[in-house]
């Protein structure tokens, strides 16, 4: 079973180091995004993936108070406005932007579509209207609101990058779920929203998982993006970036 961040520590406000310890890495990721309109949008082809995971399971009580949209703005907040993206945000501004366009043949411009570059404009309590682009580089192509228990699929967002006309393109999927308790509270009348049957029971009483899906692909040929050059370096970026956002969900 995953660490639980959180039981075992006094201070209501973990360190970076402590959080980054609780992570868990894998490799696979769920059907759900597999089988996703994301997925067909970014990889129309069904060229080969790499995909991986990295996830934490924390008490509820930690994001007692929160909506699944509050906690899901605040970890995108985190993950992209935070210290370990700095380098990358500044690089985009740039123009590192121009080396991996975004954009996709499947996807339906909309009029209310913009470009941010402020980090501090990344809504921290509501999801960002789908279209927008962060740094250039990152478009919010889909995402999700639980609303109801019986709703099958979590709450989450999903970032594009790249583009299927290109030779590299994949997806970040932001993802909450929530355990039987969570689950409880929500039909009291509570902000927490429910996780679907297969989270609780996954999950233990009270606790809550929040995930970094990817998948990354070439999508102009059925071989491995370059990126797997670097496959080494993404997997400790990607947990740096994670810790950023469950810390920017903790100490809100």
């Amino acid at each position: 079973m995953p660490p639980i961040l959180g039981l075992r520590q006094a201070s209501a406000n973990p360190s970076f180091l402590s959080i980054l310890r609780s992570l868990v890495f894998t490799y696979p990721v769920t059907q759900e995004l597999l089988t996703s309109s994301t997925f067909k949008l970014i990889n129309p082809r069904n060229h080969v993936i790499v995909t991986d995971q990295v996830s934490v399971r924390l008490p509820a009580s930690s994001i007692s108070g929160l909506s699944d949209e509050a906690v899901l703005a605040l970890f995108t907040r985190g993950f992209f406005g935070g210290k370990v993206f700095a380098i990358e945000r500044l690089y985009m501004k740039l123009g590192g932007w121009k080396t991996i366009p975004t954009g996709y043949s499947g996807f339906k411009s909309l009029p209310t579509e913009r470009i941010e570059w402020n980090h501090h404009n990344i809504p921290a309590m509501s999801f960002m209207p789908v279209g927008d682009i962060l740094f250039g580089a990152f478009q919010l192509v889909d995402s999700h609101l639980k609303l109801a228990p019986s709703d099958p699929l979590p709450s989450y967002l999903d970032f594009g990058f790249g583009s299927d006309r290109g030779y590299f393109a994949g997806c970040h999927r932001f993802s909450l779920h929530r355990g039987l308790e969570s689950e409880k509270d929500s039909e009291l009348g509570s902000l927490n929203v429910a996780g679907t049957a297969s989270d609780a029971d996954m999950l233990e009483d009270g606790e809550v998982e929040v995930r970094l899906e990817h998948f990354r692909c070439n999508p102009s040929k059925n071989v491995p993006s370059w990126a797997e050059c670097i496959s080494w370096f993404h997997c400790w970026y990607a947990k740096f970036l994670f810790a950023d956002g469950i810390s920017s969900v903790l100490k809100r």
